[in-house]
């Protein structure tokens, strides 16, 4: 309340706002919104759901294209894989002492010596 001091009397404070009641018992507070102000909200709001719609579409062409990336890593770590297991193998093979034998024999004339070629002291 303001009291106007010329007269002494009570003047009731209003507010920028006004109250309406809506219903029975429910208040709603309105704001007094400028129409210059509503539509730059509007044009933001156009502009940003614009923005956001072409970006999705963006995205989704990225991860189409990360998608594929991937499978073909995986196709190609698959294959690398199967490779990985055949080489062990072929090393596995090449240590054994059977294949080392065989080796030294038919390509550097290395034989074992028998029992009656070496002596015991």
């Amino acid at each position: 309340m303001i009291i106007n001091p010329s007269a002494h009397t009570v003047v009731p404070r209003r507010n920028s706002f006004q109250n309406r009641t809506i219903g029975r018992h429910r208040r709603v507070s309105m704001v007094p919104v400028d129409k210059q102000f509503c539509f730059a909200v509007s044009k933001i709001c156009f502009v940003s759901a614009v923005f956001l719609f072409l970006s999705s579409f963006w995205l989704q062409g990225s991860i189409e294209q990360v998608n594929a990336e991937i499978e073909q890593i995986q196709v190609s770590h698959s294959k690398l894989t199967g490779d990985n297991i055949l080489l062990r193998a072929e090393r596995a093979q090449l240590f054994s002492p059977k294949s080392v034998e065989t080796l030294a024999e038919n390509q550097l004339a290395i034989h074992l010596p028998g029992p009656e070629q070496y002596f015991k002291f």
